[in-house]
């Protein structure tokens, strides 16, 4: 079987280099600006998606309406490309973004819990990697904010414990409150947060957990990771009226690990296969 990678970001150049690794026909598209990448095939879109038996698209394969290509100028409308691929099977992350397009074989990667937990540690430790470089004081004794306490959540506070810092969690679930004392660290319930008290903050909740009232009520020399998906879940528009540090870390794993990033897509994608009883 022929595999096409069509658009993303880095990790999608280093999931079609893993396929290749391993012995299968690949070729890529939507990344002009390379003139190679070791013996892929680098093509434009059209003729990429009738050579390939199997479509690859990006974690968030859509923006505005078009296919999510960075590397390329040419702007490709997601709709008229799931209906240039027909019937071949299209395998792509967040594929709620491509249902109204009606396409009959699409596979979500992003969806499968292997998939998510992986990615979450490269997210944790992207994270990590920003305040190690882009923060002026030490995590070694911070008092250190972390609201919610899903994947990210959990290996992000245990990572930055494990470096010497006051880790403090909010999560709303009375078991995680617990399980988090028992961990070492301090668990709160987003009420009860006293935001003044930190000198940095992670959030991962993907909701308006973050407003302007917290926002008010934060020192200064704050510094503000928010590492949940669009829209995030703080208020952007008052951190940055008041001046604070505050940065929307997106997709951290194709900026920080792309080879990892990845191989997780690639390894994720065949497992999928193998598990519906195809073969490549």
């Amino acid at each position: 079987m022929k595999i096409a990678v069509i658009g993303g970001d880095k990790r999608m150049l280093f999931a079609a280099k893993e396929l290749l690794n391993d012995g299968h026909k690949v070729c890529i598209a939507g990344f002009d600006s390379l003139l190679s990448l070791c013996d892929i095939r680098i093509t434009d879109i059209v003729t990429a998606v009738s050579w390939a038996d199997m479509i690859i698209l990006p974690v968030m394969p859509v923006k505005g309406g078009y296919l999510n290509a960075p590397y390329t100028s040419d702007k490709v409308r997601i709709g008229e490309l799931l209906r240039l691929t027909g019937e071949k099977p299209v395998f792509s992350g967040s594929a709620q973004l491509l249902l109204p397009y009606k396409h009959h074989t699409l596979y979500d990667y992003s969806a499968r819990e292997d998939f998510t937990y992986r990615n979450a540690e490269l997210t944790a430790e992207g994270a990590l990697s920003l305040i190690l470089s882009d923060y002026e004081g030490s995590v070694c004794g911070s008092n250190i904010l972390v609201t919610g306490y899903g994947r990210i959540g959990k290996l992000l506070s245990d990572m930055l414990y494990h470096l010497g810092a006051a880790v403090n969690v909010a999560a709303r679930k009375d078991a995680d409150r617990a399980l988090i004392g028992l961990k070492g660290m301090r668990a709160a319930d987003f009420p009860d947060i006293d935001y003044g008290a930190y000198d940095i903050i992670f959030n991962t909740v993907p909701a308006p957990v973050i407003g302007a009232k917290a926002i008010d009520s934060m020192r200064e020399d704050v510094f503000i990771v928010d590492l949940a998906s669009l829209p995030g879940g703080v208020d952007f528009n008052r951190a940055g009226e008041r001046g604070l540090s505050c940065i929307h870390a997106l997709s951290l794993p194709g900026s920080t690990a792309p080879l990892a990033a990845g191989r997780i897509i690639k390894d994720t994608i065949m497992t999928i296969l193998s598990e519906s009883n195809s073969s490549v």
